[in-house]
């Protein structure tokens, strides 16, 4: 028989997965929105049309939230089991969420500082950062974002992963929690589910 996670473990599956895309998805959209005062046309012209939206703001939004949500939903799950996954120490939301948002700040710095040499090398005619044939227009402002962006798609995902892998690797270095009466996190059927204590594994 297949599994099923136990109901003391749904709560806190629901908030790492809702607070992880949140934060994704606003980092998301603050990033567009600064691209796209750097050089509108990158969403304008070379992005596929979606919704006909004419603000600015709105339309990074727009292009922010439909490239990151399924992915940030997907993360926040993967974050919950490098957390809380196993017999060992859990890590919580709260310490977990911030360390990703330190995180994130750092790559937004280190994309930031990409595009700068991208366009900076472009001007002094030393070509472009990436291959030309992944920018679709050759002009600095595009040379920015374009370099920022790709960074992003480089740098993003590989920086999640570690960051998850670190704190699983901590977490199983740690002891076995001892407990007298451990709540399962998989059951087998709705019965188990149901007389599963209400205290839940410890955390840090």
């Amino acid at each position: 028989m297949i599994p099923r996670i136990s109901e003391y473990e749904r709560p806190h599956i629901a908030r790492f997965v809702i607070i992880f895309a949140v934060i994704v998805v606003s980092w998301a959209a603050v990033h567009d929105a600064y691209l796209i005062g750097v050089d509108a046309r990158h969403f304008t012209e070379f992005h596929p049309p979606l919704l006909p939206i004419q603000n600015h703001i709105l339309l990074a939004i727009q292009y922010a939230a439909t490239a990151t949500l399924g992915p940030a939903l997907a993360y926040g799950f993967l974050a919950y089991l490098a957390c809380r996954f196993g017999p060992k120490k859990s890590v919580g939301i709260k310490y977990a969420a911030l360390g990703f948002v330190l995180l994130i700040l750092s790559i937004e710095m280190l994309l930031l500082a990409i595009g700068q040499h991208a366009r900076s090398r472009f001007e002094s005619g030393h070509g472009t950062f990436y291959p030309d044939f992944l920018y679709p227009e050759l002009s600095p402002g595009i040379i920015f974002t374009q370099s920022v962006n790709i960074s992003a798609y480089l740098f993003a995902p590989l920086f999640g992963a570690i960051y998850l892998l670190v704190i699983y690797k901590i977490r199983k270095a740690m002891p076995p929690i001892q407990v007298l009466d451990p709540t399962p996190m998989f059951v087998t059927d709705r019965a188990d589910a149901r007389s599963a204590p209400s205290t839940g594994a410890a955390q840090l």
